[in-house]
């Protein structure tokens, strides 16, 4: 749809100045939705994230979960190049426009506003809504109090040790990194199979689920340091194809969590960890452990360097060369355009209410500890 705001001179009735002005309204109309669903998280919980939003999942696995690429990646491509063609019709009219340069920049800035405003409509009731919903803490019943540092030494010494355990056994590349049996692409279509009803996970993660996509430009998302993106036009988790094999299923079952209703990072990390932890391929639940590890030692290097070098002591050669494996590929792909990513991301985290930005990602550790603690009941 095309918007543009009358030029001068023009006459219109009333009833149709005000049909051709309502889009503007879109906007506004969306975040004060957003907005409004923050004062009633139960509700957003009961009427949208447990009814509305499981529909519209399933919908989107049944349509294009046998699509064997990524429709949202296709869909983000045709709407650049709209947009610059958009964009240059648009300065074309501005150079001819001579006297009229004003009212075409004014219809302009208005369509820019209009299409904002639908975007971001469609994005809140597809998906975005479900950043409103109660924390995974409190739909789970976990304590999720702050935790002292021994718990958080505990919880790493666990995951060390269950981690190398699981790592033995598993398939090697020429460089002695675990290697996925059936290759990348194999790896996003057995995904799913950690989300699967009998696989053990809360309630709360139940529904639809159909397989990660694979990114074609895979290579730019490295640059940019994205393992994966959510596209909540498609339903689709798509993952980065570059990313090394011990990764790799943790990252594609890190973006079902999103399409699971997950929208914040820290909750899609745990998530995704749980899916793997309950997969039935040993591969998933060696990364999941390998990345929860990874994030509590993290965690564990800021308040306590001895007994982090301790246990970082204690991990399996198997796995250390799996991490360097990680480390080499950030270090290969790290340069400004992946530092300016980083900033936008941070932004539209903290435009959707996580105060943390991409620190949230570390927060996946609180539930890690919470998981240890007996469960709270409801009321208490």
């Amino acid at each position: 749809m095309e918007y543009s705001t009358p030029l001068v001179g023009d006459t219109e009735s009333g009833t149709s100045a005000r049909r051709r002005r309502w889009p503007l309204a879109l906007l506004p109309v969306a975040i004060g939705l957003q907005l409004g669903a923050s004062v009633s998280p139960s509700l957003v919980e009961s009427l949208y994230s447990e009814r509305l939003y499981r529909i519209v999942a399933a919908i989107f696995a049944g349509a294009l979960g046998w699509v064997p690429f990524s429709v949202g990646e296709l869909l983000l491509w045709l709407a650049i190049g709209a947009a610059v063609g958009w964009a240059v019709r648009g300065l074309r009219r501005l150079v001819r426009g001579r006297g009229r340069r004003g009212a075409l920049l004014l219809s302009g800035l208005a369509q820019v506003w209009v299409a904002a405003g639908a975007f971001y409509l469609v994005f809140v009731g597809l998906w975005g809504l479900n950043y409103r919903r109660p924390p995974y803490a409190v739909l789970a019943e976990l304590d999720a109090r702050p935790a002292t540092v021994a718990e958080l030494s505990g919880v790493c010494a666990k995951l060390v040790a269950a981690a190398n355990h699981a790592r033995e056994g598993l398939p090697e590349d020429g460089t002695g990194v675990a290697r996925l049996p059936d290759g990348r692409s194999g790896a996003l279509r057995r995904a799913p199979s950690g989300y699967d009803e009998g696989a053990g996970i809360a309630s709360v993660v139940s529904g639809a689920s159909a397989p990660a996509k694979p990114v074609l430009l895979s290579t730019a998302m490295s640059y940019l340091g994205i393992s994966g993106i959510f596209s909540p036009f498609t339903g689709e988790a798509n993952v980065n194809m570059t990313l090394p094999e011990p990764d790799l299923p943790f990252a594609a079952c890190h973006e079902l969590a999103h399409a699971h209703g997950f929208a914040r990072e820290d909750e899609a990390n745990y998530v995704g960890y749980l899916a793997c932890s309950r997969h039935r391929d040993a591969d998933f639940r060696y990364s999941g452990l390998l990345a929860a590890g990874i994030y509590a030692m993290n965690a564990l290097a800021r308040v306590d360097r001895n007994g982090h070098a301790r246990l970082d002591a204690g991990r399996s050669p198997r796995v250390k060369r799996d991490l360097a494996a990680l480390v080499a590929w950030a270090e290969r792909y790290r340069g400004p355009a992946e530092r300016v990513s980083q900033a936008v991301n941070n932004a539209y985290l903290k435009s959707q209410g996580q105060k943390e930005g991409v620190r949230s990602y570390g927060r996946m550790v609180d539930l890690l500890i919470a998981e240890q603690r007996p469960r709270l009941t409801k009321g208490k």
